[in-house]
């Protein structure tokens, strides 16, 4: 990061051993006097489990340059950070450190011990996620548990610090903005769908790898919808960020794809996706710098970087320790890839470059010592000038001494006390940047802190067309539900304290249903010498949630033949669609259908 803050006060920089912390090198600022110690920001935090210290990485120098003790910590844990803090976060348990003094802060419990927990570092935070137990913990000023309550996909986060997740069961696509509790739910794919989230300049797109397409994800829904020319097997991985507009999708059998995304997100000409053969191996990633993907062969060992065209740029083995190395990204975009014991670090710069960072605490750069502080019995007076020291002449002689003449003192005079000026508090301001997210039968609120004009917020009131509550004075964001999908609702939030109720602020949002798709088997005919009955029958299609009164074109797939067929269908008033078309007769196949962006289930075609 390229901003620094502050530490609140002066460290020496030395080995502690009363317990806890070892200061061996920091960054620090400033030039004549005493320097100016830094919070370390950029880089990445790691843990050397043999040593049973944590490590900060600078990626820019590529220098240890601090160490924290860590006794007792988790073998194989993951260390995050948020600004002010570094987390080590082992089974069922995470213990924070400060940053700005080194220190340990204390142990937290994890939602669940089951489970070691995808970490993501995002501007102001970092997020936990538990993707079995379906809980997420975001760690720094603004913390905050989240129970999901069921299996998630690999999350990714946006630049504004907004987490999303995709929930496995279902098929809900949902984001958890920063600052906000609840989360919101503005799309889905078919559920049982397999595939992944990632995030293309800053927005989120869905890879589905059973449709083998690829949708923008938006407020209102999915978005365009890309098809992808190579069918994927369901275990391919998806990278959590572009490569300068193309998604890396990683088949750990051996093959690394490119796919471009001009036609979902972006207005630039289309560009031709990217296949990488790679050597026989067992691959892990892909993880993303912005200009080139990182992937990682366990079984040979090996580090690979290749840029948006598939131009291999470095291939670095990775240094052999007890445990299997894993891939991380940094808020700091670099990747860095840690040994299984944390005793070496591979990092990859933007530009893909690798270098190998030992980590062992033997080699600590980049800072210098700070004077310490003064200890708390030293006083200090104020500079006097030194006294005159007559020169001599060749004939000195003795001059007169002035006397010194008693000077008259000031009669002390009596003054009253100032009354402190006192100021009433006054109702509270109006909830800042209110917004109102629309979902299936709810809506999302979030908003922020109103000022509190003398006393503190002690509640918020909501209130809508139909409905109304009360939420306390620390919480920033309530979701409505039970709402009817097509209606629109005006939200007013008014906060409280003890001097009364202020202004209040409003926003509308109207809940909609996610159009969704629904196709069975119909009737059976014959259609001619190649589709006949009992196999060959029509399809049922449902369509729910489409605009009003709008064509759609209906475009059938199956498994062995790609957009076979297509008819346009009308929805009515309510947008539905119900109608029975293209007969089909390939046994043992998949068949499916897509009309506005939107996918059907998939239907396994059983003879009779």
């Amino acid at each position: 990061m390229g901003i620094t803050a502050r530490w609140r006060g002066r460290v020496p920089v030395a080995l502690l051993t009363a317990g806890c912390v070892a200061v061996v090198g920091l960054a620090v600022g400033g030039a004549a006097g005493t320097p100016k110690l830094e919070l370390l920001q950029s880089g990445h935090w790691v843990l050397n489990s043999h040593l049973g210290k944590v490590f900060h990485i600078d990626g820019e120098t590529n220098q240890v340059n601090a160490e924290v003790a860590m006794p007792g910590a988790d073998r194989g844990s993951l260390v995050v950070q948020s600004d002010t803090s570094g987390y080590v976060v082992g089974r069922g348990k995470y213990t924070e450190f400060g940053k700005s003094t080194l220190r340990v802060e204390g142990t937290t419990a994890a939602p669940t011990d089951r489970e070691t927990p995808v970490v993501l570092e995002v501007a102001g935070g970092a997020y936990l996620v538990y993707r079995e137990a379906g809980q997420v913990v975001r760690l720094g000023e603004d913390r905050a548990h989240v129970p999901i309550n069921q299996k998630l996909g690999n999350p990714v986060v946006t630049g504004d610090g907004t987490l999303w997740l995709h929930a496995t069961e279902t098929g809900n696509l949902c984001q958890l903005p920063k600052g906000t509790t609840t989360p919101s739910c503005p799309a889905a794919v078919p559920a049982g769908h397999s595939g992944g989230l990632t995030v293309v300049g800053d927005q989120p797109v869905f890879v589905d790898t059973t449709a083998d397409t690829m949708q923008l994800v938006t407020p209102g829904g999915l978005g365009r919808l890309k098809e992808l020319s190579t069918k994927l097997p369901d275990t391919t991985k998806v990278g959590a960020a572009d490569v300068t507009g193309r998604v890396p999708l990683l088949d750990p059998a051996g093959t690394l794809y490119l796919v471009d995304t001009a036609d979902v997100v972006g207005e630039r000409p289309a560009a031709r996706d990217v296949v990488v053969r790679l050597a026989p191996g067992e691959y892990t990633g892909p993880e993303s710098t912005g200009s080139t993907v990182a992937i990682l062969d366990q079984r040979g060992g090996t580090l690979l970087t290749y840029d948006s065209s598939g131009t291999k740029r470095e291939s670095t083995p990775v240094p052999v320790e007890a445990g299997e190395p894993r891939l991380t990204k940094g808020e700091d975009k670099r990747v860095y890839v840690e040994g299984g014991e944390g005793r070496n670090v591979l990092v990859v710069a933007p530009e893909g470059t690798v270098t190998r960072v030992p980590v062992d605490g033997t080699r600590i750069g980049g800072s210098r010592t700070p004077e310490p502080p003064p200890s708390e019995t030293t006083t200090t007076t104020p500079t006097q000038a030194p006294p005159v020291v007559p020169q001599p002449t060749e004939n000195p002689l003795p001059q007169p001494q002035p006397q010194p003449q008693p000077q008259p003192q000031p009669k002390p005079r009596t003054q009253a006390p100032v009354p402190p000026v006192v100021v009433p508090a006054s109702t509270p301001g109006a909830p800042a940047g209110l917004t109102a997210t629309p979902g299936s039968g709810q809506v999302a609120l979030a908003w922020g802190a109103a000022a509190a004009n003398g006393a503190p917020v002690t509640a918020y009131r909501i209130s809508w067309n139909g409905g109304g509550t009360t939420v306390a004075g620390g919480q920033t964001g309530f979701t409505a539900t039970g709402l009817a999908n097509g209606t629109t609702y005006t939200f007013t939030v008014v906060a409280e304290n003890s001097a009364g109720a202020g202004p209040g602020a409003t926003a509308s949002a109207t809940p909609s249903q996610p159009p969704t798709i629904t196709i069975s088997r119909g009737r059976t005919e014959t259609l001619n010498d190649d589709c006949r009955a009992p196999d060959c029958s029509l399809i049922v299609i449902e369509m729910r949630g489409f605009a009003p009164n709008t064509e759609y074109e209906i475009v059938p797939h199956s498994t062995r033949w790609p957009a076979f067929n297509s008819h346009t269908s009308r929805s009515d008033a309510s947008g539905n669609v119900t109608t029975e078309r293209f007969h089909f007769g390939g046994v043992g196949q998949e068949v499916w259908v897509i009309a506005g962006g939107v996918v059907s289930n998939r239907l396994y075609w059983e003879d009779r």
